[in-house]
């Protein structure tokens, strides 16, 4: 394999790590939610848990694909029953995403991985609209 290829591979399984996690914070989140956000809050973090599933499934297909194995880790998810704290670590995540995202699109590029760079910029389109969305919920002042 080559390095550009085993540099793709390592990214990928990185990135599905990351979107485990973001499915294990967002499962957390819809759990504990309370008070009134609770009434909008759980149902947004399950549609965006369902959401990221669908990212990782590609991630870890697209890998297999390639030749890779994929990872079936994640990390470890902040525990928090504030709701600022869970949109500030959502939306922290997302940003992170989104910006490995962008750099993985170079690395297909570079292997000639067309599908797979379209594919990703499709996953930054919907990490940006989370972005967005959270960045919208923390403009609340009386979170």
């Amino acid at each position: 394999m080559d390095a550009n290829k085993k540099q793709l591979l390592d990214g990928l399984n990185e990135d599905l790590a990351q979107e485990l996690t973001a499915i294990h914070q967002y499962i957390y989140n819809a759990a504990v939610v309370t008070g009134l956000a609770r009434l909008t809050l759980k149902d947004f973090f399950e549609a965006e848990a369902s959401d990221e599933a669908s990212h990782a499934q590609y991630l870890a297909d697209k890998i297999a694909t390639l030749g890779g194995e994929p990872v079936v880790n994640s990390y470890e998810v902040k525990r928090t029953r504030d709701v600022k704290e869970m949109l500030e670590v959502t939306l922290q995540a997302e940003i992170d995403t989104i910006k490995r995202y962008t750099e993985r699109i170079q690395q297909a590029e570079a292997c000639g991985e067309i599908e797979l760079k379209i594919k990703l910029e499709d996953l930054i389109a919907d990490e940006t609209r989370h972005k967005e969305e959270m960045e919208r919920l923390l403009q609340d002042s009386r979170l």
